[in-house]
């Protein structure tokens, strides 16, 4: 470990500094710092320091020590940045935000204790499961939502939204986290001394965080949008190899809101959640909580419209059901003890008596098959129900004709001889592989050829591009030509994003 006051190494054992003989304390399994925290096991890794589970001897239950790394302990703006943490999220007292206890510092050591939540991050629940249920996506989106909206009502810019600082309890219930870079709104939202460096991650940065400009409230909805499309996706909107190119997408590229997981009353949401320009975005969190309810009673509503025929035509397929039991009760009641000649089995009785079903329920077979029961059908229009007078039945003739049958019994026509089987219709060719899609992201800017073909100057929305390998040209007047070989696949956008200045040759002046 480091000594915080002469910044040696030391053993992580050891309890005094090798160096400076300054004592050292090592947050291990069993230690007790203010007298008050037992540490029982780590958690995890935070911005700025380790996390533990710990026993509160006061509070008399677990809870999550947060420990600043020894290393920082000396560096100035890293200890004033978590003594913000403590002040900032302790303004916040809402379900859907973690509970910070107590701040404290013991000889070289800063801490903070916070509520322990006993759960998962997004970012390990996604991780295991893939893409959420839309209900369940919903779900943790509004209640992130919620969350966000406390935070921005006490004045606080949180600037470091994603899935690994929003925690799900076993009930289901969200908490946003880590306030390490938070900053109160009245300043602004400026990195304030940490020189060099923009705050915040990569791939859910706001295009305006990664100019390292100052950011507002409308800059956590950026990043949460980011959020909720990985919930329902399972997939980051913007991500490329490199923080710099990840960077480039953000500042240029278009979401990708056809993902087809994405409900489409949710897509018009997400789309003003990502929008570069802030003043496009949602005014406040709030607005953002109702368009997402909006959204969800949308899929509902659109759920229940679909599931009505269905429900419809099961009912109508019971009624049915009795129908023809009660009708078969009356006609086997009916009929006379002698057997009558050439008698058919009560199961077409049955089936004869079957009215037919009205025009506006939808056949449950698809029209392109020729429906089963066609030969019962053909049967149907000819005998009589016991539920409505009829005319008495005309025998049908036939090559040798017989008396005719007695007055009390149904006519029963002749089995009909079987229908030949259609020709089957060939097959048809298989279908054409549904193209892809390029999207070519260039800084400063550049010339697009594809296949020798020019296709514009970037920025540009992505290029319909059939499935297979294709030659890119990317020419600039300061650069020397840039090109690239993309394999494309069918129905998948692919993302070729080039940052000149690092990536490219600068031509002789």
């Amino acid at each position: 470990m480091l000594c915080p006051s002469c910044r040696g190494e030391n053993d992580e054992a050891a309890e005094v500094c090798f160096h400076c003989r300054a004592v050292l304390l090592a947050v291990t399994r069993g230690a007790v710092i203010a007298s008050r925290y037992e540490v029982r096991s780590p958690i995890g890794r935070g911005g700025m320091g380790e996390v533990y589970r710990a026993y509160d001897r006061v509070l008399e239950e677990e809870v999550a020590l947060k420990v600043l790394r020894a290393e920082d302990v000396g560096a100035e703006d890293w200890a004033r940045r978590f003594r913000s943490e403590i002040r900032l999220a302790r303004k916040v007292t809402h379900a859907n935000v973690c509970r910070i206890h107590d701040y404290g510092e013991e000889g070289s050591l800063r801490w903070l204790s916070m509520e322990l939540v006993r759960g998962e991050n997004l970012k390990q629940a996604l991780a295991r499961r893939g893409p959420l249920p839309p209900g369940e996506a919903y779900d943790l989106a509004i209640q992130a939502a919620e969350g966000l909206t406390a935070i921005h009502a006490a004045g606080i810019v949180h600037r470091d939204l994603k899935t690994l600082n929003l925690m799900v309890d076993g009930a289901g219930k969200v908490r946003v986290m880590d306030f390490g870079i938070a900053k109160p709104a009245a300043e602004g939202g400026t990195d304030g001394g940490v020189t060099g460096y923009i705050l915040g991650s990569p791939e859910y940065m706001s295009p305006e965080q990664a100019r390292g400009r100052a950011v507002d409230l409308r800059s956590d909805l950026y990043s949460l949008g980011i959020v909720i499309y990985e919930l329902f996706t399972g997939a980051l909107p913007f991500r490329a190899d490199t923080p710099v190119s990840t960077l480039l997408l953000h500042l240029e590229a278009e979401p990708p809101l056809d993902h087809p997981a994405l409900p489409p009353a949710l897509r018009p949401v997400l789309a003003r959640c990502l929008a570069k320009d802030p003043a496009a975005r949602f005014g406040s969190a709030r607005e953002l909580v109702d368009a997402l309810e909006a959204a969800r009673r949308g899929e509902r509503a659109t759920a229940r419209v679909r599931g009505g025929p269905i429900r419809a035509l099961v009912g109508l397929t019971v009624g049915l059901a009795a129908l023809a039991a009660a009708i078969s009760f009356v006609m086997q009641g009916s009929r006379p003890s002698s057997p009558a000649p050439s008698a058919e089995p009560p199961s077409t009785t049955v089936e004869t008596a079957l009215p037919a079903a009205p025009a506006t329920v939808p056949p449950a077979y698809s029209p392109s098959v020729p429906p089963p029961s066609a030969a019962p059908a053909e049967r149907r229009t000819n005998a009589p129900t016991p539920l409505e007078r009829t005319p008495k039945p005309t025998p049908i003739p036939t090559e040798a004709p017989s008396a005719s049958p007695v007055a009390s019994q149904p006519v029963v026509p002749p089995t009909p001889s079987p229908t030949p089987s259609p020709t089957p219709s060939p097959s048809p060719s298989p279908a054409k592989p549904a193209d892809g899609s390029l999207l070519v992201v260039v800084r400063p800017w550049a010339d697009v050829s594809i296949d020798s073909v020019p296709v514009g100057q970037t920025p540009l929305k992505a290029i319909p591009l059939s499935p297979g390998p294709h030659a890119v040209l990317l020419i600039h007047p300061d650069y020397q030509p840039f090109p690239r070989r993309v394999t494309n696949r069918s129905g998948e956008t692919l993302r070729l994003v080039v940052d000149l200045p690092v990536d490219g040759v600068r031509r002789a002046p």
